[in-house]
């Protein structure tokens, strides 16, 4: 899977378009309003020099003091519509602007939400957030700023160059030359800066994942005292960032430079033949002056243009890079017609699995072939022909040394992965055809590294949801025999970003109590009971067994203390199960689990 980061220099505008524009389609009448107030706002502002015309050409002449007056008049109610028009149009743009943004930032989320586990193991966690967040408010400016605008620029050339052909022909004439020049530099400008744009976004990108990853890490960094090698790093990327963007802005600086000079060339032009032609009374003064009002309002939307050309670049960049994540697809899916369980009435059942994470992932070994030597190449299963069956009401537990598959049975049951062979069974139906949303129903899952959110622990007990009642809590502490604790932690207490004011086992206390609060038949606890002192790991010990009075659990554990009680053992050792039984009948048979409890107990 390509990394969202890892894309082709060169925006793909076609797609990006696509995706701009099924984001204006449900709000195209709110663009229609938009394109309206535009259209009548451009035309106010387009008839203030034909009334200065006006003003130089009859009123002063003539002497008419009421026809200047009324022209005067005319001119300062236009201004005070074409602000009015303009308002309403920014307004327009904004609201619409924000709906959309919002809109597709949720589309964002919702669909990065469904994405495999093994998109997440690819992509960093901060790299995504900045496509969430700065992409979409780039995008956000190409609504509220250009879309509109690029129509607006077309309208005004046209309306400009037909008004100035309608007074004198002749005049216009001599500035078309200028223009193909102009589109002559803007198209060249566009081909020369898109991949420096692209690039900025990714560097952008990279800073930001940069930050959040090491941030998150800070205990680390301060403890090694990498303070100063990480500020050395994130320099650098600054400085990558600084470089390619001041090479970007340079030639937007040289682009609007040589533009801006284009100007005072076809005014002086205007000035020259109109001069010349005034002199010789073929045209009046108020057309020379119009023409050099509208010569203004001609290279405004150039002008506008150049400033806004790296928005437009950095837009379409940040669309282009959207695009790429949205169109990442789900690798598991329900098929069409998937079946509902409302719970596990039976067993779940294992039979024959066999899975690998990566298909390419290979481990090598060597055998004699014709004199010398093959290199023969073997999958690396991470799981082989494991079978088992845990009947509802019976508690499983699955030991094993690191690496051994234990945590890879969770990913399976949940559906995070599919396995190569064999089948994952509920009730005797197999998982594939069971709807994904009503097995994580029916399945908890308490992990090693339990996240918790920003608030109090009332409100993680509820997993956030505030229509659970408290009652539900305060059930869940009575049946696994938690008021204690509770006692001395109160559900009040606010919790930090992913619980750092609490210790490792007092926030497995509270993900075991989240569990039972939301009432999942079947919990997973993988390894419930690590890096805990002996006090918290004995709370913990006796709400697990105090969980199995009403729940069917499967523990997967390295401490032997939490799943001496356990129906059924499974001990898992490089993927494959090598003994099963209850705690005294494996210890009787003096094998692996009997040299593992004694290891961690002393016991003979």
């Amino acid at each position: 899977m390509r990394h969202p980061d890892e894309i082709e220099d060169k925006i793909n505008y076609k797609a990006t378009f696509k995706l701009v524009f099924s984001l204006m389609k449900p709000h195209k009448l709110k663009f229609i309003a938009a394109f309206a107030y535009l259209i009548i706002s451009t035309s106010i502002n387009l008839a203030n020099p034909i009334i200065i015309k006006y003003i130089l050409d009859t009123a002063i002449p003539t002497k008419n003091k009421y026809a200047l007056l009324l022209a005067i008049l005319f001119y300062f109610i236009n201004t005070v519509l074409f602000l009015t028009v303009n308002y309403l149009l920014a307004m327009k743009l904004i609201i619409a602007g924000q709906k959309i943004i919002t809109e597709l930032k949720n589309k964002m989320v919702k669909h990065l939400l469904n994405l495999d586990m093994s998109y997440y193991s690819e992509n960093p966690v901060g790299r995504l957030t900045a496509r969430v967040e700065s992409d979409t408010q780039a995008l956000y400016e190409l609504f509220t700023e250009t879309a509109v605008t690029i129509f607006k620029d077309i309208f005004m050339l046209g309306a400009i160059f037909t008004i100035m052909a309608f007074f004198n022909l002749k005049l216009t004439m001599i500035l078309l030359p200028v223009f193909p020049v102009v589109f002559l530099f803007v198209w060249r400008f566009g081909k020369k800066t898109s991949p420096m744009f692209v690039k900025v976004r990714k560097i952008n990108a990279e800073i930001s994942a940069f930050v959040t990853e090491h941030l998150n890490g800070i205990s680390v960094v301060q403890a090694f005292g990498q303070e100063k090698f990480i500020s050395k790093k994130s320099d650098e990327i600054n400085a990558k960032k600084f470089n390619m963007e001041i090479k970007a802005e340079r030639l937007a600086v040289l682009f609007f430079t040589t533009i801006l000079l284009l100007q005072p060339f076809s005014i002086a032009g205007v000035f020259g033949f109109g001069g010349i032609w005034f002199i010789k009374k073929e045209i009046t003064i108020g057309i020379l002056v119009m023409f050099i009002l509208y010569l203004d309002k001609l290279f405004e939307p150039i002008f506008r243009f150049s400033e806004h050309i790296s928005i437009i670049q950095k837009s379409f960049s940040a669309g282009h890079r959207i695009f790429e994540i949205l169109k990442v697809k789900q690798g598991i899916l329900d098929i069409e017609r998937p079946r509902y369980i409302s719970g596990v009435k039976k067993s779940i059942e294992f039979k024959n699995v066999w899975m690998r994470y990566d298909d390419d992932s290979r481990l090598c070994s060597s055998a004699p072939a014709f004199g010398g030597t093959m290199r023969i190449e073997r999958p690396n299963w991470v799981l082989k022909n494991v079978s088992f069956e845990l009947i509802k009401g019976k508690s499983l537990a699955i030991v094993g040394e690191t690496g051994g598959g234990k945590t890879t049975i969770t990913n399976l049951l949940f559906r995070f992965y599919t396995p190569q062979k064999g089948k994952i069974l509920i009730d005797d139906m197999d998982i594939n055809d069971i709807s994904m949303e009503s097995v994580r129903s029916a399945l908890g899952l308490v992990q090693q590294d339990m996240y918790l959110f920003p608030g109090a622990i009332m409100d993680n007990l509820k997993l956030m949801d505030k229509s659970v009642p408290d009652s539900k809590v305060y059930d869940a502490i009575d049946k696994i025999k938690l008021k204690d604790f509770f006692k001395k932690h109160s559900l009040n207490k606010k919790v930090v970003e992913k619980g750092a004011n609490l210790s490792i086992g007092e926030k497995q206390v509270i993900a075991l109590t989240r569990a039972m609060v939301l009432d999942q038949e079947i919990l997973v606890l993988d390894e419930a009971t690590s890096h805990m002192d002996p006090y918290t790991e004995k709370i913990v010990t006796n709400a697990i067994k105090n969980l199995s009075k009403h729940k069917t659990l499967i523990i997967i554990a390295h401490r032997l203390s939490t799943i001496k009680n356990a129906d059924n053992i499974l001990l898992l050792s490089d993927g494959e199960i090598k003994e099963a039984g209850n705690h005294e009948n494996l210890i009787k048979a003096k094998g692996l689990y009997s040299k593992f409890y004694e290891s961690q107990f002393g016991e003979n």
